[in-house]
């Protein structure tokens, strides 16, 4: 279960895991889809999509991945990078590999262009919660599905209101980290579905690597 808002913003130091509590923020109590949409535009840079895509990956070691895509447990993740209007790239669809979740990191291409978050969700939601070949749900039916949006918010707005009624549709449960001081706190709202408490705010992309930071939304998304 999702940590109260106080646990999650607990100081690292403070915190004193049970094995049961440990098991919680790993991920291996109930079954997780992890969908991350990494802002790729040219507001980021390429050294801040780096730390981030890095980020991706240590979330990915961290969880206790499933065994094959029909476990009733533990977690899957999937990884768009978007950009503008027609900018989206599947870097890996839901998968419980890791190996191929680094080899698909080790290749991806930082986009660069403008951002268009609205167009970005609906794809994810075509091309990774659904198969873009019949529709069919590809995500699992009993595993919370979790949108990880990592942008500062700044973002076109076509589509958006369309894109936040299909995640709504298809029962998404939004964490936004929002990194940067200049950020857009209303689109970074609509993103959080109104939820003030899914939304991380962090100084800078450096913050992803703190246990500060690394621990609270490991334990929030489990």
């Amino acid at each position: 279960l999702r940590a109260t808002e106080l646990f999650s913003y607990a100081p690292k130091s403070c915190l004193l895991l049970s094995p049961a509590e440990l098991a919680v923020a790993q991920c291996t109590q109930r079954p997780v889809d992890v969908v991350f949409l990494l802002d790729g535009s040219e507001r980021i840079g390429e050294q801040n999509f780096h730390r981030a895509h890095h980020f991706v990956e240590d979330v990915a070691r961290q969880l206790t991945l499933a065994r094959t895509n029909s476990d009733n447990m533990n977690a899957r993740i999937a990884l768009l990078q978007y950009g503008s209007e027609r900018d989206q790239d599947v870097v890996f669809p839901l998968t419980y590999n890791l190996t191929e979740i680094s080899n698909a990191l080790a290749q991806i291409k930082y986009l660069d262009s403008s951002s268009n978050i609205g167009s970005a969700i609906i794809h994810a939601i075509n091309n990774i919660v659904l198969s873009p070949g019949d529709g069919q749900r590809l995500a699992r039916r009993n595993a919370e599905l979790s949108f990880v949006f990592i942008t500062d918010g700044i973002t076109g707005s076509k589509n958006l209101e369309e894109a936040i009624n299909s995640m709504k549709k298809q029962d998404v449960m939004p964490t936004v980290v929002a990194l940067g001081s200049d950020v857009d706190m209303d689109v970074l709202l609509k993103l959080g579905l109104g939820d003030r408490a899914a939304i991380f705010r962090e100084k800078d992309y450096d913050s992803l690597s703190q246990p500060s930071f690394f621990d609270r939304f490991i334990r929030w998304i489990c």
